[in-house]
């Protein structure tokens, strides 16, 4: 906690969090805020890769080189606090349901018995 606090404000000299717009991601990912943050890596839990679209909010801490993620907006389809909704810019979506039940591009596949 004590360090997610100490990051969030930097040390005084600009060095904390950041918000900005992704302006490229091929190659490298930069994010056009107050300052320009060029060569950023994205931190995302693991076995998760993407590369943001152009034009979504970001934040990111400029001294230690990494995106730390994508702002999210709120989406569309209203899902419920726990659930878990995965999107591409192409319209594929994969959503985790509180039920158990997995929606991929509307197709519902019921969820595990119980043992």
């Amino acid at each position: 906690m004590w360090m997610a606090k100490k990051l969030a404000r930097g040390a005084g000299d600009g060095s904390g969090a950041r918000s900005g717009y992704v302006t490229a991601n091929q190659g490298m990912l930069v994010v056009q805020g107050e300052i320009e943050s060029r060569g950023l890596r994205l931190a995302a839990p693991w076995g998760i890769h993407s590369l943001p679209p152009q034009g979504v909010p970001a934040l990111v801490f400029p001294s230690l080189g990494i995106c730390a993620g994508i702002l999210a907006q709120a989406p569309e389809t209203g899902i419920s606090p726990g659930e878990v909704l995965i999107r591409s810019s192409g319209g594929a979506e994969i959503l985790l349901k509180n039920s158990g039940e997995v929606v991929i591009n509307g197709q519902v596949f019921a969820a595990k018995e119980g043992e």
